[in-house]
């Protein structure tokens, strides 16, 4: 993956030097308009929550699995009712957007079209404790925004799934989509939320990412290359490039939070409202989250063939048993 790091010799510089090259990214292009992802453990790649359970299951690590324990999460989540808002029933990928906002590892990646947004998911690792991961260096990515063709419509009432009529599943092929949900959380709305979506393409490389993103390996360098030349005639194109990493280094991170606090607006308060309508809906997105195995959730058997059998166990949270078998530390990264 094409990727960028600062130079500077002091932490304090190297935080603005990003916030710099961030915003610098985010304006110069005319042909690639990038959408961003903030990790504050860099040494995971861009992985959605759902391809992560999959890929530490022992069912078979393919869309097939992915699909099926997202049409169970879908109906887990309607028989305790969190798919009504204000009366209506949400159709399923904004239900899936809602549950993906408060935890749930879904097939959906939260990205966001403010990168100062996503910065903010590295300074601040978490509401309750933000210097948690501090002392691990973070990934701010940039990932195309997909054409117009391949952008899905905020009310797309399609079913994930579905053997009678056209759904999601069977329309987004082996390419990434683009989904903007109605404002259907605070938390949506605050974040400039949006999400990408696409087939589990890459199992095997997962340090860069299980998506179908054009990685444009070889040759040289072109996001610090063009980064490289700033303020200057340039004829150094980006290419293919599909998505790039910007290196946190750990020791900018409180520098980070310091320019971000006074100068961007933002609070803890502001990205994370709390959901007094919905009480219920962050503790069972926390018990669907990215470290839930996935046999707690499904059976064996084929793709489609389970559709009309797949039911979630009524089974509230992970035994600690299974917990310590998915492997999974704490500190993966669900958020933007």
């Amino acid at each position: 993956m094409h990727e960028w790091k600062p130079e500077a010799t002091s932490a304090e510089q190297k935080a603005r030097d990003i916030l710099t090259a961030a915003m610098w990214l985010h304006t110069t292009f005319k042909n690639h308009i990038w959408l961003w992802r903030g990790q504050a453990d860099g040494a995971y790649g861009v992985e959605p929550g759902m391809h992560s359970r999959v890929l530490r299951s022992s069912f078979p690590h393919d869309d097939a699995t992915t699909n099926v324990a997202t049409e169970a999460l879908i109906k887990a989540a309607r028989r305790v009712e969190l798919d009504r808002l204000d009366g209506s029933r949400l159709p399923d990928l904004a239900l899936l957007a809602t549950l993906q906002h408060h935890g749930a590892a879904t097939p959906l990646l939260d990205v966001t079209t403010d990168p100062l947004i996503a910065l903010w998911m590295i300074a601040f690792a978490d509401a309750q404790d933000p210097d948690r991961l501090d002392k691990r260096p973070g990934a701010l990515f940039g990932l195309k925004r997909p054409p117009h063709e391949r952008w899905i419509a905020p009310l797309d009432a399609r079913p994930f799934m579905s053997r009678e009529m056209p759904d999601v599943v069977r329309s987004v092929g082996d390419q990434v989509w683009w989904y903007v949900p109605p404002p259907v959380t605070d938390r949506i709305r605050t974040q400039r939320g949006s999400f990408l979506f696409g087939p589990l393409a890459r199992p095997t490389e997962r340090a860069d990412t299980t998506l179908p993103f054009d990685l444009a390996q070889g040759g040289t360098n072109a996001i610090a290359n063009r980064l490289a030349r700033r303020g200057e005639k340039s004829n150094a194109a980006i290419g293919k490039v599909e998505i790039f990493r910007i290196v946190i280094p750990m020791a900018t991170k409180p520098f980070l939070r310091g320019l971000l606090e006074e100068r961007s607006g933002l609070s803890i308060e502001a990205i994370y409202p709390t959901p007094w309508h919905r009480p219920f809906i962050d503790q069972f997105s926390t018990a669907y989250g990215r470290g839930r195995p996935l046999e707690l959730d499904i059976a064996g058997g084929t793709d489609r063939d389970r559709l009309d059998t797949v039911e979630p166990n009524d089974v509230p949270e992970p035994t600690a048993a299974l917990e310590a078998q998915a492997g999974l530390p704490p500190e993966a990264p669900d958020r933007l």
